[in-house]
């Protein structure tokens, strides 16, 4: 009884903390932006392993080693200064593993794993619509966010790109996971339920009015199927470009308008296109067109110093701003080998079949996010739960050798 007890209590934190990692509620963020309610999850995702005496994975003693690495640099290029990015870090990192840990507790992951995605794509369809409707009539719009007006909603994300990042990669994990096979005994979606699951899925992208949602529902169709398909269609898609500007439909026309300036790094024509997804791509262009791979910098990095190098008042109208994310901002501070080291041991490190998806989603829509972010982490958490849950599957069918 007391184990039983104990499970349940364990999966109860699970959820919570994969929920806070996910979502954003604006009584818990502060005037700069903190999300204290992750932080909080994240922080209490470390005390779990004394409380629950869970186990570390292997992954555990690679991260411990990268976030030494992180630190012993940032000490000798930058100071003390530089510890408190790495503390943050490892706050985040906590939470990572906590739920890593906890879900080794869970019997079906595959279940509990695809139950989550759907509470999840659910409650943003919910509120998304909730807020259209107190548009529309006048009244005060809950847990607004960052958005461009009517018919642009942030439902539970800090704003609309954010959510079409965060619920494209849910749906893409409920999509993979559902193409599983079904063990006897494992619970198996409904195809009504199905349905149900993906019509809240284009409501609440479709209602977001953003470029990134728009492109993460046709990334997210292919690549639920093929992953050949979706670098074919990628190929094809920068030669058709131009047949998008056909369709009436602004953020789809903001996605092409985007591929139309990439070639010309004109970081003016591009933020002109789009300025959320400017923002992210720009730094990455004036990493590529300045760095050398003959400079030491390039492969051990140049500290904080070199945001400031590359991109502090390069991108118009950003002022002093620097959005550089995890490319190329991560590389720039510690150096190409780290950041190879950190996508390793956070997504590479969990390739398989049913991972390659959403490894392919998270390098495309989430690794140009700053690296100390709830949405970064949040798509390196479904990763790490997808792979488990596939881990299992695999198991109960004698596929793979304990």
């Amino acid at each position: 009884m007391r184990s039983k007890s104990l499970v349940l209590t364990s999966r109860d934190f699970l959820t919570f903390i994969l929920v806070s990692y996910a979502v954003v509620i604006f009584a818990f963020v502060d005037a700069g932006l903190r999300n204290y309610l992750v932080l909080f999850a994240a922080m209490l995702g470390g005390l779990l392993f004394f409380v629950f005496g869970l186990r570390l994975h292997r992954q555990a003693f690679w991260a411990f080693l990268l976030l030494s690495f992180m630190a012993m640099q940032g000490l000798f290029v930058g100071g003390r200064g530089e510890l408190g990015s790495v503390l943050l870090t490892l706050v985040y990192a906590m939470g990572y593993f906590a739920i890593a840990s906890m879900l080794d507790r869970v019997r079906d992951k595959r279940a509990f794993v695809q139950g989550m995605m759907r509470t999840l794509i659910y409650a943003f369809a919910i509120l998304s619509l909730i807020q259209m409707a107190a548009s529309l009539v006048g009244l005060p719009i809950p847990n607004l966010g960052s958005t461009r007006g009517l018919w642009s909603y942030n439902s539970l994300a800090f704003e609309p790109s954010q959510l079409g990042r965060v619920v494209g990669i849910s749906m893409l994990c409920y999509l993979v996971l559902d193409r599983l096979p079904v063990l006897p005994g494992h619970a198996e979606e409904s195809p009504g339920t199905r349905q149900k699951v993906i019509l809240a899925f284009l409501t609440t992208m479709l209602l977001s009015g953003s470029a990134l949602a728009a492109a993460a529902i046709i990334l997210v169709y292919f690549m639920s199927r093929s992953l050949i398909l979706v670098i074919f269609l990628t190929s094809a898609s920068f030669l058709i470009w131009p047949l998008f500007l056909l369709v009436d439909f602004g953020p789809l026309q903001r996605v092409a308008a985007i591929l139309a300036n990439l070639g010309t790094l004109d970081a003016d024509a591009l933020l002109d296109a789009d300025e959320s997804g400017a923002v992210r791509i720009i730094p990455a262009l004036i990493y590529m067109k300045e760095t050398s791979i003959l400079d030491l910098e390039f492969w051990f990095g140049y500290g904080s110093d070199g945001l400031r190098r590359f991109f502090l008042g390069r991108i118009p109208g950003l002022g002093e701003k620097i959005p550089a994310g995890f490319v190329p901002g991560f590389a720039v501070v510690y150096g190409i080998i780290m950041a190879a080291f950190f996508a390793w041991i956070f997504a590479f490190r969990q390739a398989n079949r049913t991972t390659a998806p959403l490894i392919g989603f998270w390098l495309i829509f989430m690794s140009f996010s700053a690296w100390n972010t709830q949405v970064f982490w949040y798509g390196l958490i479904v990763i790490q739960v997808a792979w488990a849950a596939s881990r299992e599957n695999a198991l109960e069918q004698g596929e793979v050798r304990s």
